[in-house]
């Protein structure tokens, strides 16, 4: 059992017992690795809230769907597919944070930076009337 705060180094597992580092070019590797898991996150969701304002838009513009064929829906199943591997992926970074390596950590916080900056540049344009 590792104890409960931060530590640099280079031996690690992260995640499986098959993914273990205990060199510097590992943990290169995991941190490369970290930051594209982390900005793959950032990327789907907001992938899923596009998703959801087109769906949201299209439903205004459409007549009246029942509730049951919405939620039996094509868009909604593959909806709650993304949100599924959303949570996964979150958890899955949480972890890898939970073991209190800085470099991980501070991998964590580069691919969100990177995930936002390459996926939700469209947040900072205040014209929100186009959806679609």
């Amino acid at each position: 059992m590792q104890g409960m705060s931060f530590h640099g180094g280079v031996t690690e597992t992260i995640l499986f017992k098959g993914w273990r580092i205990d060199n510097v070019q590992g943990m290169i590797g995991s941190i490369i690795g970290v930051i594209l898991l982390t900005a793959l996150y950032e990327g789907l969701k907001s992938y899923r809230e596009y998703l959801f304002t087109r769906t949201t838009f299209l439903r205004k513009n459409q007549q009246k769907k029942s509730r049951n064929a919405l939620l039996f829906s094509g868009v909604h199943f593959f909806q709650t597919l993304l949100h599924v591997i959303q949570i996964v992926l979150g958890y899955f970074l949480m972890f890898i944070f939970m073991t209190y390596n800085y470099w991980l950590c501070i991998a964590i916080g580069t691919g969100t930076a990177l995930g936002y900056w390459l996926f939700s540049w469209g947040k900072s344009n205040n014209d929100n009337t186009e959806c679609c």
